[in-house]
């Protein structure tokens, strides 16, 4: 895969996120003095690309990030980024010590020679560690199933997203379209912007996770039930992790996986005085979470077999 951004162009990213980071005092350091901090060990960077980009991950991540300085003793910087590349690079080149991802986008960081770890995948109370892709089209499209993509204008979320790319390419090509040739695709930036492309008739169809269909832009009011139809939904595909560089203190290492795999949970949070009560509680971005599992690097090989379906140069080793 092509790396879209230098580590400089990473660098550039940690620091203009240093305003955005934990509450209990890093955000003001200047970008030299955090990297002297991060050296000693003393600021852990937490990286995420959400799945709206229209929200303050500030907010949607303050009490994971409470929960991680409360266990580990660490100041936590935030780095949002809006490129799943972005966190590729800073896991490849160590300066992110650790990341959420996609699925497709942790098998990337994996294959280009990022020393990672996934610890966990998050998972909905009493839910399946699995979620899906959905094919949609606008309310009033004649579109019935994704055989009538061929020559539309489709919207995607990112080339490193994989209920936004991979599995959609994947669909796509069983039916016989090239998600590249066959269709004239869009790279969305958001499954909500896909989303909200497709009711808008921006784009004659598209793809986005379920969730943000069934329910999350459904509950903030920026979409109607009915406003895109599903045509199309791929096979199960593994949550999305959290994973943590290896090359972190082995204590450290041992404290992060104890935080999401114990702790990182709304119940639990609740307990432990981070959230005031469960309803407010969050464990990432996507308010529907309700905490992580323990997972290795082989939940993500049904991720590999997609990969190596559809022949995806973004699963390719650089």
């Amino acid at each position: 895969m092509k790396r879209s951004l230098t580590v400089l162009a990473i660098l550039g990213a940690l620091a203009a996120a240093a305003g955005c980071s934990s509450a209990s005092g890093s955000a003001g350091s200047a970008d030299s003095a955090v990297d002297r901090q991060a050296a000693d060990g003393d600021v852990l960077r937490f990286a995420a690309v959400p799945a709206e980009q229209s929200i303050d991950p500030t907010a949607e991540y303050k009490d994971i990030i409470a929960l991680i300085e409360k266990n580990t003793g660490r100041k936590v910087q935030f780095v949002r980024s809006t490129d799943y590349n972005a966190v590729i690079e800073g896991m490849v080149s160590g300066k992110i010590d650790l990341a959420e991802f996609g699925p497709l986008s942790y098998v990337l960081a994996k294959s280009n020679g990022a020393k990672i770890t996934p610890v966990a995948s998050m998972v909905e109370k009493g839910g399946k560690p699995t979620y899906q892709s959905y094919g949609i089209v606008p309310a009033n499209s004649k579109i019935t199933d994704i055989n009538g993509y061929k020559g539309a204008k489709v919207c995607f979320v990112d080339p490193g997203s994989t209920s936004g790319y991979l599995f959609p390419s994947q669909g796509l090509l069983a039916a016989g379209i090239d998600p590249k040739t066959g269709v004239s695709p869009v790279m969305a930036g958001g499954h909500d912007n896909s989303v909200l492309s497709v009711a808008s008739g921006k784009c004659e169809a598209g793809f986005a996770e379920n969730a943000m269909v069934d329910h999350i832009l459904i509950d903030k009011g920026k979409l109607k039930p009915g406003d895109v139809k599903v045509v199309w939904k791929s096979a199960p595909i593994p949550m999305s992790p959290i994973a943590i560089r290896d090359e972190l203190p082995a204590d450290l290492k041992t404290k992060l996986t104890d935080t999401f795999t114990k702790d990182a949970n709304r119940d639990r949070m609740v307990q432990l005085g981070v959230c005031k009560d469960t309803a407010s509680c969050r464990v990432t971005a996507d308010s529907t979470m309700w905490g992580w599992q323990p997972v290795t690097d082989a939940t993500f090989d049904p991720v590999r077999e997609v990969c190596a379906a559809t022949h995806n140069e973004q699963c390719s080793k650089a």
